[in-house]
């Protein structure tokens, strides 16, 4: 994702100063969507206004002056630009947890953990579901009919996400399953794989403290 353009997208909303947007990008809707960082905003800002994207302004707020950006016209016609470019398609399940779950079961990791893993998301995942309703009745955020759209999709994620840990938290507080496929017998492979390889470790450190004692 261009960080340079999300923040013309920033700007476009109301000309802002860098503390406007790090709060946008810590709790607004550009934060919720990209992984700009504070401490990247300002080298950027400068960079831009090179670039002649952006200008300085000066703008009253409660009786004082302070410094805030503003698109110039080839901002606004760079900004378009951007958004006239097709988007490529994330990863849908890029998330470190589920890659985590492929390989729980050949590490012969503990059921208990990942539930606790599972119980942890699902408190996360409800406390963003509720901050995302609530968010849409505030009564201070912009939100036309685009930016509803996108806080439908995340509603839709992270009520799928729930319904998914509803089915998947039961089933690990039960009896571990056998594979739904495994035709060439990895499951056994792995678990003697692992317990000669931990084995010939506790060996070896058992000769190395008899050495040590000689």
């Amino acid at each position: 994702m261009d960080s340079e353009h999300v923040i013309l997208g920033v700007i476009s909303f109301t000309p802002c100063s860098g503390y406007d947007m790090k709060a946008e990008f810590e709790k607004g809707g550009a934060g919720m969507l990209s992984a700009l960082s504070f401490g990247s905003i300002y080298p950027r800002l400068k960079q831009l206004e090179q670039n002649g994207l952006i200008e300085v302004q000066q703008a009253e707020s409660e009786g004082r002056r302070r410094k805030v950006y503003e698109l110039t016209a080839q901002g606004w016609q760079d900004l378009a630009q951007w958004l006239e470019q097709p988007s490529d398609s994330p990863p849908p399940m890029r998330d470190e947890l589920l890659l985590k779950m492929i390989f729980w079961g050949p590490a012969g990791q503990e059921r208990a953990t990942l539930l606790e893993h599972l119980q942890a998301r699902r408190r996360e995942t409800q406390r963003m579901l509720h901050e995302l309703r609530a968010w849409q009745k505030n009564g201070r955020s912009f939100i036309d009919e685009y930016a509803e759209l996108v806080f439908s999709y995340g509603e839709s994620r992270l009520e799928a996400e729930l319904a998914w840990l509803a089915k998947a938290i039961p089933q690990l507080e039960g009896p571990e399953r056998t594979p739904l496929q495994d035709p060439n017998n990895l499951a056994s492979a792995q678990k003697a794989r692992r317990t000669r390889a931990l084995e010939h470790q506790s060996d070896g450190a058992f000769t190395l403290s008899e050495q040590s004692q000689e």
